[in-house]
């Protein structure tokens, strides 16, 4: 495919399109929500905004449930030295990068992964969003991205630069000045900064879809959001016009002098027949309380998410945690898949790099990923588990179930070392006999 201006322009479009569309996710995950815009202001009465962010908790939620426990990578074929490439060269960095592409997933429908060498020469890798990057993909079933724009500002730096990325190379632009949103006139030019060869060989951006139609983990429930936040703030605003209950005076005529001395002295003093009383506003709380319960019951099925504010038994094991999560813990597992296809691609690109940087050749198909849910752990029970399956099961692969275990080949590797040295010392130690 050939690389022009014009096809940079057509996918800076898109990109600005695309920004446009998605910044509403943004800005609820934030707490800008629709409530603070086109709320019903109403003269000289209370108009309090409630703001209840439930898109923040249910992102952090899913993500922390989801990657809270560090990514563990097993061999297919025990081979020990590509599970230790994997961890020397990535495990310090994995684990934040992997929850921050996962949560602006989420929030976004999509995200992207960009892998680099950084300038000490070790593979990286950093997270886009739709606001900033732009994929063009060859529509085939595999969906390959066959050209990809990072645009972004540099400090006091007015201009926007455009890196465009493709299959052998990586293109440097500078674009005229751009608004708040990164957008850009068609007319700017388009000047060309330079360019650089790249070692991976196809494009090193990876999308990290939220699902398989790429939208906003919670884009079917903002209506739900808004009427949560709508109604809890109408409540609140007609308590807080409460407090302005008018005095009614029947049968009596008072000057305003009067009703100053009164309000002074505490005293109303009115003529036979004469009624004074508070004119107060009913309100109905059952049924107001009954609708909020009812949204917010919808949120969180709409979610699949469990909500930990209820009154839980304090003694509830984990099986029945896992229970009360099944909705949640099959909502995870479709993410998982995208989750491991991406980490699959980001280890393709590793190789790569080891192959150029050291000549040694690994497959990438032979590491599998292991997701551990971030849940607590019956761990005598588990222990009971292991114990049965030791005959069963590798000792690599059992200790993949143990949460606090964050490097089972690493771990595998201490306790051999532990037992080796206990024999030599019972080997030293024994007596000698002599005849």
């Amino acid at each position: 495919m050939e690389v022009n201006e014009d096809l940079i322009r057509l996918c800076l479009d898109e990109l600005n399109t695309q920004a446009k569309q998605k910044l509403k996710y943004k800005h609820y995950y934030d707490g800008d929500h629709n409530i603070l815009h086109d709320y019903d202001m109403q003269d000289s009465r209370s108009n309090r905004k409630l703001i209840f962010n439930f898109p923040r908790k249910f992102v952090d939620n899913e993500t922390g449930y989801l990657l809270g426990k560090p990514v563990n990578f097993i061999s297919k074929t025990d081979n020990k030295a590509v599970v230790d490439c994997v961890d020397h060269n990535i495990s310090h960095w994995d684990k934040e990068h992997n929850l921050n592409l996962r949560k602006q997933s989420e929030i976004f429908g999509e995200s992207y992964e960009l892998d680099y060498i950084n300038t000490d020469g070790e593979f990286c890798g950093t997270v886009l969003t739709p606001l900033n990057c732009y994929c063009l993909e060859d529509g085939s079933a595999d969906r390959n991205v066959i050209l990809a724009l990072h645009q972004f500002k540099k400090p006091f730096d007015s201009n926007l630069y455009v890196d465009v990325y493709t299959d052998t190379q990586i293109m440097h632009y500078e674009i005229g000045d751009a608004d708040s949103l990164g957008t850009v006139s068609s007319g700017e030019n388009l000047n060309y900064l330079g360019s650089h060869p790249h070692i991976f060989g196809r494009v090193p951006v990876i999308v990290c879809p939220a699902n398989s139609d790429r939208k906003s983990g919670f884009e079917d429930v903002v209506s739900l959001f808004d009427a949560y936040n709508a109604i809890n703030s109408d409540l609140v605003n007609e308590i807080a016009d409460h407090r302005n209950a008018y005095l009614v005076v029947e049968n009596a005529k008072l000057e305003e002098d009067d009703l100053l001395k009164m309000k002074s002295m505490g005293i109303i003093q009115v003529p036979k027949g004469g009624k004074v009383s508070w004119l107060t506003k009913d309100i109905n709380d059952s049924f107001v309380q009954n609708e909020l319960e009812n949204i917010e019951r919808k949120i969180y099925d709409m979610m699949d998410e469990v909500n930990f504010n209820e009154n839980w038994a304090a003694n509830t094991s984990s099986l029945a945690l896992r229970n009360k999560l099944l909705n949640l813990e099959n909502r995870v597992s479709m993410r998982e898949a995208f989750m491991e296809r991406v980490i699959k691609e980001r280890l393709r690109n590793l190789f790569v790099f080891i192959a150029k940087k050291e000549g040694i050749t690994y497959d990438y198909r032979d590491v599998i990923v292991k997701f551990t849910r971030n849940l607590p752990t019956d761990l005598t029970g588990l222990a009971d588990v292991i114990v049965k399956l030791e005959n069963v099961c590798s000792q690599e692969t059992l200790l993949t179930l143990l949460p606090f275990v964050e490097s089972p080949k690493i771990e595998l590797n201490k306790y051999q070392a532990e037992q080796k040295q206990k024999a030599e010392n019972t080997t030293d130690t024994e007596p000698t006999i002599t005849q």
